[in-house]
């Protein structure tokens, strides 16, 4: 018989701790920004985050830092999907395919660069809807999304909603770079959502009628205007009619004999 277990994930804190004290044990120096990566990108799962601990302490021996897990793990630094986002709000989209297109030219997959745009812009969403506890942005990027940013809450989620269709059939598709510059192209022109309570709002003030002053003024007329007169069609007189004449019967003239 096969059984399942249903694991709950673990927490960030709980697998810092853990990679932390394995580090210290084999004596490895590191810094907390890094153990910090690595605990996100195992996504809640320890097993994940000792392989990909594994990983880069075979590429940087005793002595890892921040740089050495970006370079290994493909993590791109939270500025750069920032300055994605700047462009974006800008609708400036020639700068942006061509940030892009660098990007992608420095060897970074566009799979880890979806991922991690997606991952930014919920915390984006997060910290734009008043979560502050929940999400996890630099300062840089909380007095960007506080001061600059044009988009509310509801534009970002459009724009996850977008992006994260993009990740999901990333694998189905033949030509991964020139959709994922088609993405971009649509975000970066995708018109800000109004809300349905404002039009609402404006619908019932030009439905509601205007009051007519109750001062009344006098009707303005032509000057030198002569006035219309009833126009009065011709009577005919009746005329009595005339009697027939009579007609008097011819006299016998015959005599008498």
């Amino acid at each position: 018989r096969t059984q399942k277990f249903d694991f709950k994930p673990i927490s960030l804190n709980d697998i810092s701790t853990y990679l932390k004290g394995i580090l210290i044990s084999e004596k490895i120096t590191y810094d907390d920004e890094g153990i910090c990566l690595i605990s996100q990108k195992a996504d809640g799962s320890l097993r994940d985050a000792l392989s990909l601990l594994d990983q880069v302490i075979a590429y940087a021996g005793k002595t890892i830092n921040v740089e050495m897990i970006r370079d290994v793990l493909g993590i791109i630094e939270e500025n750069v999907f920032l300055d994605v986002m700047k462009f974006i709000n800008e609708k400036n989209h020639q700068e942006l395919i061509m940030f892009i297109n660098k990007l992608l030219n420095d060897g970074f997959s566009i799979s880890d660069f979806i991922s991690g745009f997606n991952e930014f812009i919920r915390h984006c969403m997060l910290c734009k809807g008043g979560n502050s506890e929940i999400h996890n942005l630099s300062e840089d990027s909380i007095k960007w999304l506080k001061s600059d940013c044009q988009f509310s809450t509801v534009d970002i989620l459009r724009m996850l909603d977008l992006s994260l269709q993009f990740e999901s059939n990333l694998k189905h598709i033949s030509q991964p770079q020139i959709s994922l510059e088609a993405l971009f192209m649509k975000l970066a022109l995708l018109e800000s959502s109004i809300d349905i309570a404002q039009v609402l709002s404006g619908k019932k003030n030009l439905d509601t009628p205007v009051k007519k002053p109750t001062t009344s003024t006098p009707s303005a007329t032509r000057p030198n205007q002569p006035e219309e007169k009833e126009m009065q069609l011709p009577v005919e007189k009746a005329t009595p009619d005339k009697e027939p004449e009579s007609i008097s019967e011819p006299k016998d003239e015959s005599h008498s004999t």
